[in-house]
C-alpha cells in the first residue's frame, strides 16, 4: 500500500536544488512508480495561475502530507538549471 494517494496534494520534506524548490513547496502527485520494488512518485509543481512548473520523480522520503492548518505561500520560482 502507498503511504501517498494519487492526485493528492503533498510538501516537499527536503530542497530540490536541482529544480530550484525548496523545502515546504507544494506539489501534486500525479502517478506512483514501482521500480525495483521501490516506489517513487511523480509531482507536478504548478505557478499561482495553475501552469506547470516541473513534474518530476521523487522517493518517499522527499515528500510528506501537508502541515494541518499550514499557510501556503506564493515565491518567484527560477529554475536552477
Amino acid at each position: 500500500m502507498n503511504k501517498f494517494d494519487l492526485y493528492t496534494e503533498v510538501q516537499l520534506a527536503k530542497d530540490l536544488p536541482e529544480l530550484g524548490f525548496i523545502k515546504g513547496d507544494v506539489a501534486t502527485i500525479v502517478d506512483v512508480v514501482n521500480s525495483n520494488n521501490k516506489i517513487g512518485y511523480c509531482l507536478e509543481f504548478f505557478d499561482g495561475q495553475g501552469n506547470t512548473l516541473e513534474v518530476t520523480v521523487v522517493s518517499e522520503e522527499i515528500i510528506q502530507k501537508p502541515i494541518l492548518h499550514g499557510v501556503v505561500h506564493y515565491r518567484e520560482y527560477a529554475h536552477a538549471g
